[in-house]
């Protein structure tokens, strides 16, 4: 008997399948097997049915005891798009196996990231809920948490891919997206239904009642009655009448006001990043044309000089071809965020002269209003788009929803890496010329970290540059052009962190050298092997080869030996020593650990501070 003969538990109706799918992840004889054996009916129960599955690993489906067909849906990280497919497999008596992911056979990308999906299970014209929750290969599930938290204690945002979408339940959307651009998106097509509301509410007459003094008797109340009989008592010729006028000042007009003030100071955050976003794109437009430029002057003088090789001049229209697609990508999306400006700017301006009208000006601001019982219709609907501009209305439970996943591990942990590295440099002694978060989020596009994020910091007269994914330039003038310096005469590489030192002499900054750290999401064995070179063992080479250069008093100064010392850091291994030095540099364990005796450490930290001491002789 296996495990299978018990069949299938729907835990919230009691009801028991007579079938049993399962999982097969990895491949061969050291492959896991996971019995999807607990199902639900309603979503609400999906959290008691999460199955395990780490990344990056082949993963069929299987099926036994099924006297019939059943449809598995599985889904999938979508990009861009959010009109594709899920994936739908037929299992049954004929077909019993079905091949869900293996890296070259159905896809050359894992489709999935860490985190939670749904998937649905057919059978009978019912339909049953499960969820499988993709783990880390590399780090344990704790580490993965520790790891996260570092990164968005720097910028809550910065895991999250906007690019790409799951679809599944809202209950696992602890991190669905309410960025500025989202809700600038939202608005923009709410732009001309908010004018609308405006101008009726100032259309539409609302009455308040009061009591005057007349010759004549009107129809009278309790109140008039009364006060009229005391009027007759003293002798009076006139009567008390009740009268209706027009109210701007009314509760419901107040409680409206005060609500688009707080409306125009979020239009004007909103103003005041794409504003901020604007420049960025402006500086990174210029930047792409000093390039360009540079890498043309070199084309004309090299075109048509026979010593330079096929090969060299290849190489350099392949960079103007490169150069071009980079400056149309700026281009375009500098123009997108022109769009979006004008509006949000419009609206701004529209919303501050609404409020600076004669009717919005004659209504009171008094600040503690609450919200009246009743409201007419055009009130209630901007009150609602008001209130929708703030938090999104949530998905119902029981329907799907695309929403945004968290980017890729190896990208996650190059982040971590990064921000790690800058902590060990602080504890040091060194200090920001700036807030760390402030330095990052000057560079910081929707997609993540731009390429040549910088964090300065400094300690007396010595300054580090800690820049993240800078491109490596092959020739010194691109490099000069730039204002990066940093160039290698061959391939073009993008290290994953590059420390710059820099030493203040006679109030005059003279670079003296750096440090590579390059960052492995892979096991050991794929990155490193004693005979032989593996890809990052070559790379790690090539970085050697980086040279620095800068002008001085129109002189141009070499520095052709610039790398201290080459370090790759990777996720750890049970089998290897925690610090391996070889000929293209040395390999470090760093990653995030917690144990009960210990608490929260940094495995290679200690590694890293005597590097990093004896590098700048502290």
């Amino acid at each position: 008997m296996g495990m299978f003969d018990s069949g299938t538990d729907i835990i919230d109706s009691g009801e028991k399948l007579s079938f049993v799918l399962q999982l097969m992840v990895g491949g061969g004889e050291k492959g896991d097997v996971i019995f999807l054996d607990r199902l639900c009916e309603s979503p609400r129960f999906i959290s008691q049915c999460i199955y395990d599955v780490q990344e990056l690993k082949p993963i069929r489906l299987s099926i036994q005891n099924s006297t019939e067909k059943v449809t598995f849906t599985w889904n999938k990280v979508y990009e861009g798009k959010k009109g594709e497919k899920e994936w739908k497999y037929e299992l049954g008596p004929e077909k019993a196996t079905v091949l869900i992911y293996e890296h070259g056979k159905t896809d050359y990308l894992y489709p999935w990231r860490c985190g939670m999906y749904h998937f649905e299970v057919m059978a009978a014209e019912a339909c049953y809920y499960g969820a499988f929750r993709i783990t880390p290969k590399n780090f344990s599930n704790d580490g993965m948490q520790l790891i996260q938290e570092k990164v968005m204690s720097i910028v809550s945002s910065l895991i999250v891919d906007r690019g790409h979408y799951k679809k599944t339940f809202s209950s696992f959307a602890e991190l669905e997206d309410h960025s500025y651009m989202q809700t600038i998106r939202w608005l923009s097509q709410h732009t001309v239904r908010v004018k609308q509301l405006c101008a009726q509410i100032e259309h539409e007459v609302q009455y308040g009642k009061g009591y005057r003094t007349e010759q004549r008797i009107r129809k009278q109340t309790k109140h008039t009655a009364r006060k009229n009989a005391l009027l007759a008592e003293r002798g009076a010729m006139k009567s008390c009448n009740v009268r209706f006028f027009e109210d701007y000042n009314s509760a419901s007009n107040r409680y409206m006001k005060r609500k688009l003030k707080e409306f125009e100071q979020l239009i004007y955050q909103l103003l005041r990043f794409l504003n901020d976003h604007l420049d960025k794109l402006e500086r990174l437009e210029e930047s792409s044309k000093r390039e360009k430029q540079a890498i043309q002057t070199i084309l004309q003088t090299i075109e048509k000089n026979g010593s330079v090789t096929d090969r060299d001049k290849q190489k350099y229209r392949n960079m103007n071809l490169l150069k071009d697609t980079d400056l149309r990508k700026a281009l375009m999306k500098r123009q997108e965020y022109k769009v979006l400006h004008e509006i949000v700017r419009g609206m701004h301006r529209d919303l501050s002269a609404f409020l600076h009208s004669r009717f919005w000006g004659s209504i009171s601001d008094e600040g503690n209003v609450r919200l009246p019982n009743t409201l007419t219709p055009p009130r209630r609907q901007l009150l609602k788009i008001l209130e929708t501009s703030y938090r999104k209305s949530s998905t119902h439970m029981n329907e799907p929803a695309f929403l945004f996943v968290h980017k890729p591990t190896f990208l996650i942990y190059e982040y971590y890496s990064y921000f790690a590295v800058i902590s060990i440099l602080e504890e040091i002694g060194f200090r920001p010329i700036a807030p760390v978060r402030e330095q990052i989020q000057s560079y910081f596009y929707l997609d993540g970290l731009q390429d040549g994020t910088t964090v300065v910091l400094e300690r007396g007269d010595a300054a580090l540059h800690i820049v993240f994914n800078e491109l490596i330039e092959t020739h010194p003038i691109v490099a000069l052009s730039k204002g990066s310096h940093f160039y290698n005469g061959e391939d073009t590489k993008k290290p994953d962190i590059r420390i710059d030192y820099y030493r203040t002499d006679h109030g005059i900054k003279r670079y003296q050298s750096s440090v590579i750290v390059e960052v492995k999401y892979s096991p050991m064995y794929n990155i490193f092997q004693p005979v032989g070179n593996t890809k990052a063992t070559e790379q790690m080479y090539k970085y050697w080869s980086i040279k620095y250069v800068e002008e001085q008093n129109g002189k141009r100064i070499f520095q052709r030996r610039a790398i201290y010392e080459v370090v790759c850091v990777y996720p750890g291994s049970q089998v290897h020593a925690k610090k391996i030095e070889a000929g293209c540099g040395v390999f470090l364990q760093f990653y995030p650990h917690k144990t009960k005796q210990r608490g929260e450490f940094l495995v290679g930290k200690g590694e890293c501070i005597r590097l990093f001491r004896e590098w700048l002789q502290l």
